[in-house]
């Protein structure tokens, strides 16, 4: 999975997911979170916010944190993880998503046209 906002890896840290479709877009990298949001989305309290964290609009994009699980397969465990879309979920509208991703849009236009110098 890709992250949004460096185009790297994500990793298993927070998935973004449109609430609506339930359609997985990709990931925010853990950097890319601190980056972005410091420890803010890590610590705050998503379940009395209506929408999106940042504004009075619909929250139309979920980023869920990955969570590891056990599960007994025999004699053996296996560890797995998985999100969940809850009300205590983080949630941004398309404009605070897109300034996120479009960030790396940027990036890597920029790239492209060094490259060709």
């Amino acid at each position: 999975m890709t992250c949004i906002h460096c185009g790297n890896d994500a990793g298993y840290n927070r998935a973004v997911v449109d609430v609506v479709s339930g359609i997985e877009l990709g990931g925010l990298c853990r950097d890319c979170e601190r980056e972005e949001f410091g420890n803010s989305l890590a610590h705050g309290d998503w379940s009395c916010r209506d929408g999106c964290a940042f504004c009075d609009r619909d929250g139309y994009y979920a980023l869920p944190l990955w969570e590891p699980y056990l599960v007994e397969k025999g004699d053996h465990l296996v560890n797995r993880v998985d999100y969940a879309v809850t009300d205590a979920t983080v949630h941004f509208c398309d404009e605070h998503l897109h300034r996120i991703a479009d960030d790396h849009a940027s990036r890597t236009d920029r790239r492209r046209r060094a490259a060709r110098f």
